[in-house]
């Protein structure tokens, strides 16, 4: 099988941002307002009655082999009577189903890339990459997953955050409104950390069924990522970019009229700047723009097709985008 290893991306490129400051970070934080939890509710429960109906299938066609009883939930019209608990029915005289999930006790780890790229963008990469992960995590709580939250504190440090219970989201929304783009916070030095190491089970064969990673990628060695679906687990790889990212032709011109562009045409006052090396301007200019694509679309298309040539699922999508239009394919 080919090993698929993305290509590097240009210094003016998805680690770039237009300087805007000495530390050109526009977006380094988190915040969920009541419309977003909103969102995210909604999703989760669409998701999960969707997943229910598929178990059911599944099921029918594996009659029942390798099910875990979930719990109950109030009947839909419709529904198969055989699920009912007539139990429950004669004790409160409401109608209640079982529901088994053959993922019921399954393992989830969850890491986010808090690098200085991710504050890139209006919104930023980071608070895109927390809403896909909070509705990723609300969807695996509905389904009864046990979910750790991996966030990276820099200096070679991470904090753990262990969910079972649908109540526990909140919990996890309030540490990542606490979470902060830094030097150090990569998904990189997530994989690095010895409890992360724990968590995935290596050489043991146990450990996290299911690992979602959510960041740019431009910090981690796909080698690494490679790794991570060894035996049976499944991998899901949500990659976002800033839209002045996605396409640099929305931002250049308003960037060159606000710190004076050039009579030669090549908006000289766009400069663009490394987030993990903020000291280093890099000039910009429209005749750049095809190589970036070019390079960009290349960069993109390797990590798609590490995703294709190891089984697992990759979806790319811009900050400014809902995660409702990229999580299911993600997560499926």
């Amino acid at each position: 099988m080919p090993q698929a290893v993305p290509t590097a991306v240009p210094t003016a490129g998805p680690s770039a941002v237009p300087a805007t400051g000495p530390s050109g970070l526009p977006s380094p934080g988190v915040r969920f307002g009541p419309e977003l939890l909103t969102r995210i509710g909604s999703f989760a429960s669409r998701l999960s009655a969707a997943r229910e109906r598929e178990d059911v299938a599944r099921r029918r066609s594996l009659q029942g082999e390798g099910e875990e009883f979930a719990g109950h939930r109030p009947y839909r019209p419709g529904e198969d009577l055989r699920r009912l608990d007539w139990n429950l029915l004669a004790r409160l005289d409401r109608p209640f189903v079982r529901v088994h999930r053959a993922g019921a006790s399954e393992s989830w780890l969850v890491l986010i890339d808090s690098s200085a790229s991710m504050a890139v963008g209006h919104p930023g990469k980071l608070q895109s990459a927390a809403e896909a992960a909070a509705a990723a995590m609300a969807l695996g709580l509905r389904l009864g997953a046990r979910i750790e939250l991996r966030l990276a504190l820099g200096g070679g440090t991470s904090a753990a955050l262990h969910l079972a219970r649908r109540s526990d989201l909140g919990r996890a929304v309030q540490e990542l409104e606490r979470l902060d783009a830094t030097e150090g916070g990569g998904l990189e030095s997530l994989l690095d950390d010895a409890s992360v190491a724990s968590a995935l089970g290596t050489g043991s064969g146990r450990g996290a069924g299911r690992i979602l990673l959510f960041g740019d990628f431009l910090d981690v060695d796909p080698r690494r990522v490679m790794a991570l679906g060894q035996g049976r687990r499944h991998v899901h790889l949500g990659q976002v970019f800033a839209p002045i990212e996605w396409n640099p032709a929305e931002g250049l011109g308003g960037i060159g009229a606000a710190s004076g562009g050039s009579a030669r045409g090549t908006a000289a006052g766009a400069l663009w700047i490394d987030p993990e090396s903020p000291s280093v301007p890099h000039p910009a200019s429209t005749a750049d723009l095809p190589s970036y694509l070019l390079r960009l679309e290349a960069f993109v298309e390797s990590w798609s097709r590490l995703a294709r040539d190891h089984r697992m699922t990759h979806a790319v999508w811009r900050s400014d985008e809902p995660f409702e239009d990229h999580l299911p394919a993600l997560l499926r």
